[in-house]
């Protein structure tokens, strides 16, 4: 898996805002939602895992990828990345990725797999001891991940060559098992609840349109918030609302073939369809109509 500018692949997440049906332990059954990849390819399977509650604040889900292409074949896959740090997980790699301000790709090539933790905004500060705005757009070692690579490893790599999916299950469990071990060393703290809290809110509330409004929904000043944002995600609230509305806006134009631009520039709080237009294309890299076409929407 080779990066261009790459944070991660959920989101890089391909990742999701939630976490779907967890089991008794905690772990998720299913697939939550993603709005990461912006261009998914259905030869690149993702299962995506829910973990167990007490690390919840540090992790939204873990998710594996596995695919196999034709020799000599690259497929890239763009990903607009959600707002927190992923560790990732290869046969022969492992690094904690920062996101990116824009978007990043993923080069995939020939047969194999990946197993990637998306964090919680909280948790890339408490695992680097360091500033986001220092770690966002750039690869790390990954912290205190002695034991847990080689043990992640160890797991996959002794799947078989063609596994069903009650081996797939049981070996993607073993996984989300090494991780929330390793998960437990962390603590969560005051700061990092709170930034937790206000991307919650700012991916689930379509009405948080100005840095103004997410500053009023959590009664503090604007400065304070910038401050915040900066230090715990590396990136400004304004920032954080952009990356919100496109990851929706992307979505809707892969699977809403009659759904108007005008319309959709309202609905994401754009001033008019052309200033939506623009801000898609600069990060996207295609304007609007044009990626709706080229994703069969």
């Amino acid at each position: 898996m080779d990066r261009t500018g790459y944070g991660g692949a959920e989101g890089r997440g391909g990742a999701g805002t939630g976490r779907s049906g967890a089991g008794p332990d905690g772990i998720g059954a299913g697939s939550p939602l993603s709005k990461g990849v912006v261009r998914p390819d259905r030869r690149v399977t993702m299962r995506r895992l829910g973990v167990p509650h007490d690390v919840a604040a540090l992790a939204r889900h873990v998710w594996i990828p596995r695919w196999d292409l034709p020799a000599g074949e690259v497929l890239a896959q763009p990903v607009l990345e959600y707002p927190g740090t992923n560790v990732v997980i290869e046969p022969a790699a492992a690094a904690l990725y920062g996101p990116q301000r824009g978007l990043s790709t993923i080069d995939l090539r020939g047969r194999s797999w990946g197993v990637g933790i998306l964090l919680r905004p909280a948790a890339g500060t408490i695992l680097t001891g360091r500033h986001m705005d220092e770690v966002a757009g750039a690869t790390h070692d990954v912290p205190s991940g002695g034991r847990l690579v080689p043990a992640v490893r160890a797991v996959m790599e002794g799947e078989p060559a063609d596994p069903g999916p009650a081996v797939d299950t049981a070996v993607d469990e073993a996984v989300v098992s090494q991780v929330t071990e390793w998960l437990r060393q962390f603590t969560i703290d005051e700061e990092g609840l709170l930034i937790n809290a206000i991307v919650d809110d700012v991916e689930s509330d379509p009405t948080l349109t100005r840095v103004a409004d997410i500053a009023a929904r959590f009664s503090m000043g604007q400065r304070r918030l910038q401050r915040i944002c900066w230090r715990r995600i590396g990136y400004s609230p304004k920032w954080l609302i952009n990356r919100r509305r496109l990851q929706e806006a992307a979505a809707v134009l892969r699977d809403d073939p009659h759904v108007q631009l005008a319309d959709m520039a309202h609905e994401f709080g754009y001033s008019d369809q052309a200033h939506f237009a623009r801000e898609f294309a600069a990060v996207i890299g295609t304007p609007p109509g044009a990626y709706r076409a080229q994703a069969g929407g």
